[in-house]
């Protein structure tokens, strides 16, 4: 049962990388701006009712928008600096509520960088690449990473795993299946950067620890989605997807790498 299970996430996480790389690959920017952004509007109402367990409400529609505004700036090269206006606006709708309570637009100010601000890397880091004449497995490169990560623990983990992570935010994760992802993260980064400008000229070993540097992100973007589902006693953040969860919990993982990864690649311009 429990292979079972995995196999049907590691399908489910192909069928997604699969959609994903041809959207990067293939199709222009604004689509993937507007993929980004569907993304963004259906996991802030996931997350907006998570919230609602713990009597935290928030106007979900605005904060949807906000976020797709967020996405819509990433791709015309707005941000950062764009994000003071939306942060300025759930500050202000704040204040002239009929109720103000601070919870609120602390909670606001955070969905917009969680769920809009995080997820319009993937965004910035297309027009970037495309900006510096770069292949586009640059852009590709953290997604499947992520999945390679994922993949490696889950199978490992439920083969191997005796030792539990983090028992209280996550039960099934095991130190096994968190060191197996990090060992696939850094051999797929030391087989696939070598490849790839601008890092095709760092040494080996520095590749293997960005690899582990981005797989342990990616556990921590897991594990952090985690801490709010098991605050309110939930196990996934919807059941769209049925026993795979939500949308937000089939990119989670991506919250940080993506970030991370764009960041890194302005550092590196030669």
């Amino acid at each position: 049962m429990r292979l079972a299970g995995t196999a049907g996430r590691v399908v489910i996480g192909t069928l997604l990388a699969g959609a994903l790389f041809a959207i990067v690959m293939f199709a222009p920017g604004w689509v993937l701006a507007a993929i980004v952004a569907a993304w963004a509007v259906l996991a802030t109402l996931e997350f907006i009712r998570l919230l609602r367990i713990a009597e935290i409400h928030l106007h979900p529609w605005l904060t949807a928008a906000l976020n797709v505004a967020i996405v819509g700036a990433a791709w015309r090269g707005w941000l950062p600096g764009f994000l003071v206006a939306p942060l300025g606006i759930v500050f202000l709708a704040a204040v002239v509520a009929r109720d103000p309570q601070p919870r609120v637009p602390v909670y606001g100010a955070f969905l917009l960088i969680y769920l809009g601000f995080l997820p319009a890397h993937l965004v910035m880091l297309e027009r970037a690449a495309a900006a510096r004449g770069l292949s586009t497995w640059v852009v590709f490169f953290p997604l499947i990473l992520t999945w390679v990560n994922d993949t490696g623990g889950l199978l490992f983990g439920r083969l191997l795993g005796r030792r539990p992570l983090t028992p209280r935010l996550s039960p099934k994760k095991t130190w096994e299946g968190y060191i197996a992802g990090l060992v696939c993260s850094a051999a797929f980064a030391g087989l696939v950067l070598p490849r790839l400008e601008p890092f095709a000229r760092l040494p080996w070993p520095y590749l293997a620890v960005v690899g582990i540097g981005l797989g342990t992100l990616s556990q921590v973007g897991d594990l952090f989605e985690s801490l709010f589902k098991r605050a309110v006693g939930v196990k996934d953040s919807s059941t769209v997807l049925g026993e795979h969860g939500g949308f937000l919990d089939r990119a989670d993982s991506l919250l940080f790498t993506i970030p991370a990864w764009y960041y890194l690649l302005l550092l590196y311009r030669t």
